[in-house]
């Protein structure tokens, strides 16, 4: 049997244990086609718990778009149970595309009803099978809820699927699913309304996600942000590699400070420390909407960088070679009209190792490709994608030009640094390569970046030092130096303690 119907008492758990057992009964590949994974009852409460303060109605309507097995719905209802401020009668609306988990669900419900009558209060609920983002409810955007909680799906959308079309206002680029639930949700909230949902950090940067961000600050106050540290001790009972956030929100409510917390997980969600940060410091008031999370500890840190890429007339790309549409011109040996091609493999720190005999390591340089390789001159180079065992977020290394031909290619899992209409020295690929690999710099892209991408986008805000300093650093440090002698010769030359972290506000406020 799929499911175990619980004891009224405990609705909550045992609709994570039907949720888990349903996402058991499939494959990986299927759940992943889903972007089903369940939210854990621990997380679920620790998110209800916040979301119902201060709603105060005699009637609160809760919608979850993604209903799942029924974890928020039933964690929802016990806090508003538990509240000062007890409605006296709770609609549930709850959407789910998973047919499977359709009787799981009203179970949790009629669970929840008898619960609700127990203690003086109405229950009702509705729940519909079939696809939020393309119903009635979601297309009309008309302010129907006082509550919705969410753990939607996620994963890529093509650009012509229709919900990619319903929900227009919130795609630029490529599309992800759960950015249109977070974006179809905040037109439904009545005034006052609270909104609290789970999902990957990634929508806080990234051009992907911009018009999602702009929607969401338009119609929503954020009141807190918590932020998991581990990628993987939220979603226990889930395979999932994805560094995760909670936010909460009010719609159409006056700015006030926003509550920022952090845990490993969701065992120690009780002992996270909370500090209050003012907007300003955490959203950026571009049109692109940035949210950048500093650490707790690290609230005090020096502005003093005032350098970019573009005031050192450098400029950050992406690789121009694409594998598949490449194919033709790759080669695994030299030959008389090859030049080294450069992949994510050949990139350390501080050191480029090629070749490497695993790759198709060399590519034709023919008048149909001319276009893709670029001139055979010192750059910096650098990962796109930290694998999750690396302990910093940036990988980079000095590149000067030592490889043999006239061009070069550069594949597009990695980032390269030039000066367009000039040459790097020595010094300054050393140099800005170290500069890149420090700790400092790795805080950074995990404070305005919630996933593993180091995008050219996100690179371009990045503060730097002078042009003077990143020369020194290049002149004292020696190839393949350690990550722990690199900290130190650039605290040295920097003048270091210092953190990046608030050194983008002033550059980009």
């Amino acid at each position: 049997m799929l499911f175990e119907f619980p004891s009224h008492a405990d609705s909550a758990n045992h609709a994570y244990v039907n949720g888990i057992a349903a996402s058991r009964s499939i494959t990986k590949t299927e759940q992943k086609a889903l972007g089903q994974y369940m939210t854990p009852p621990a997380i679920a409460e620790f998110m209800a718990r916040r979301a119902v303060q201060g709603l105060g109605a005699a009637t609160v309507r809760i919608l979850e778009p993604a209903a799942g097995s029924g974890v928020l719905a039933a964690t929802a209802v016990d806090a508003l149970l538990g509240s000062a401020d007890t409605p006296r009668r709770i609609e549930l609306l709850l959407y789910e595309i998973d047919v499977r988990l359709i009787p799981g669900l009203r179970y949790v419900c009629d669970s929840l009803k008898v619960k609700c009558t127990a203690q003086g209060v109405d229950l009702d609920y509705v729940v519909a099978n079939e696809d939020f983002l393309l119903s009635a409810t979601a297309r009309e955007q008309k302010p129907l809820v006082d509550l919705v909680m969410s753990n939607p799906p996620y994963f890529k959308l093509g650009k012509l699927d229709p919900r990619v079309t319903a929900h227009s206002y919130s795609v630029w680029g490529q599309p992800n699913i759960y950015g249109l639930f977070m974006a179809a949700c905040c037109g439904l909230l009545r005034t006052g309304g609270r909104y609290c949902f789970i999902t990957p950090r990634s929508w806080m940067s990234g051009p992907y996600f911009s018009a999602v961000r702009r929607h969401l600050l338009a119609h929503l106050r954020l009141d807190g942000i918590h932020v998991f540290d581990s990628r993987c001790a939220h979603f226990s009972g889930d395979e999932v590699l994805q560094e995760a956030a909670i936010i909460w929100g009010t719609a159409l409510a006056q700015e006030g400070p926003i509550a920022l917390s952090t845990s490993y997980g969701a065992d120690d969600l009780d002992t996270a420390q909370v500090q209050h940060v003012a907007p300003s410091l955490l959203v950026s008031s571009l049109s692109a909407r940035v949210i950048r999370l500093p650490s707790p500890e690290k609230s005090g840190v020096s502005s003093r960088l005032t350098n970019t890429f573009a005031s050192h007339g450098l400029k950050v790309s992406t690789g121009p070679v694409v594998a598949f549409r490449a194919a033709a011109f790759l080669r695994h040996e030299v030959a008389v009209d090859s030049v080294p091609l450069l992949w994510l493999q050949h990139v350390k720190s501080m050191a480029i190792e090629w070749p490497i005999k695993k790759k198709r390591e060399h590519i034709s340089v023919r008048v149909q490709n001319a276009w893709m390789l670029l001139k055979n001159e010192p750059m910096v180079i650098l990962r796109r994608f930290s694998p999750k065992e690396d302990a910093r977020r940036v990988t980079a290394a000095p590149y000067f030009a030592d490889l043999p031909g006239s061009f070069v290619g550069i594949e597009n899992h990695l980032n390269y640094i030039s000066r367009p209409g000039g040459a790097m020295s020595a010094k300054e690929v050393a140099g800005l390569a170290a500069f890149l690999n420090t700790q400092s710099v790795s805080e950074y892209f995990q404070a305005v970046s919630g996933h593993t991408q180091v995008n050219a986008s996100d690179l371009r805000l990045l503060p730097l030092p002078s042009m003077t300093e990143l020369e020194e650093i290049g002149a004292i440090l020696k190839p393949r130096s350690s990550p722990e002698v690199i900290d130190e010769v650039v605290a040295q030359v920097l003048g270091l303690p210092f953190s990046l972290e608030r050194a983008v506000d002033s550059l980009h406020a």
